[in-house]
């Protein structure tokens, strides 16, 4: 009787050990599909990566700092940065209308606008100043559009009409004063001009020069000496 007690007791030992198990086992299994990663939606992965830049692949750590395995980025909004220098930050604002063209295929165009410029500049690697980050809203949708694409962006500072221009290489300078070499009849004088708006190849004449003046992209030899014509001020109108 003694030993079949005991017998009872050791099964009830054994199924008690066996019930802990099972709840162990479970609990793993729990855990175990709680690291399956499921996307919410349909569309492109895109890994994370680690502190020194490579992605996270089998056998990576995660720890609770950085517990992002890969994202599901939204490719119907979507962004493009570029970085303005210094001496032409001032031109650019928040709302300008921006052309954009993909590196990777420079016959298709998009259009943007500046969504932020930074407030800071910074000094990039390879670059002699310190430049402006600017980030530019693209407006279209495009299947061509993947993320880290490089882009040229144009951001159109302003738009104008019915006004003189000349390229920036017929324009000199001297003591302050801007003058362009210009045809008079059979000579050539050094005429002054007022300058305004300008980009990395023209300059609105806004005094100086008519539309059928002949203006020199060059200096034209044995002219050095020539005397300045400089602007006359309008006097103020009679009171």
């Amino acid at each position: 009787m003694t030993k079949r007690k005991q017998s009872v007791a050791k099964i009830v030992a054994v199924q008690v050990d066996l019930t802990k198990e099972k709840s162990k086992k479970d609990i793993l299994a729990q855990t175990l599909g709680e690291f399956m990663i499921k996307a919410p939606a349909d569309g492109m992965v895109i890994y994370a990566r680690e502190w020194n830049g490579r992605k996270k692949v089998v056998g990576a750590t995660i720890n609770p700092w950085e517990s992002a395995v890969a994202t599901l980025p939204d490719l119907s909004v979507m962004e493009s940065t570029t970085y303005v220098n210094e001496v032409d930050i001032q031109k650019i604002a928040v709302g300008q209308k921006v052309e954009i063209k993909l590196d990777a295929d420079p016959s298709k165009k998009l259009s943007g606008t500046v969504r932020q410029v930074a407030n800071i500049g910074e000094q990039r690697p390879n670059a002699d100043s310190k430049v402006f980050e600017v980030k530019i809203l693209v407006a279209e949708s495009d299947t061509t559009l993947r993320p880290a694409m490089t882009t040229s962006n144009t951001i159109v500072v302003a738009t104008l009409e019915n006004v003189l221009s000349l390229p920036l290489e017929a324009v000199h300078a001297q003591d302050s004063r801007s003058f362009v070499f210009k045809a008079n009849g059979s000579g050539v004088v050094r005429q002054e001009v007022k300058l305004g708006m300008m980009n990395d190849n023209a300059v609105i004449i806004e005094g100086g020069l008519s539309e059928n003046d002949v203006v020199f992209l060059s200096v034209p030899p044995e002219i050095a000496d020539t005397p300045l014509d400089t602007l006359t001020v309008a006097p103020p109108p009679s009171q």
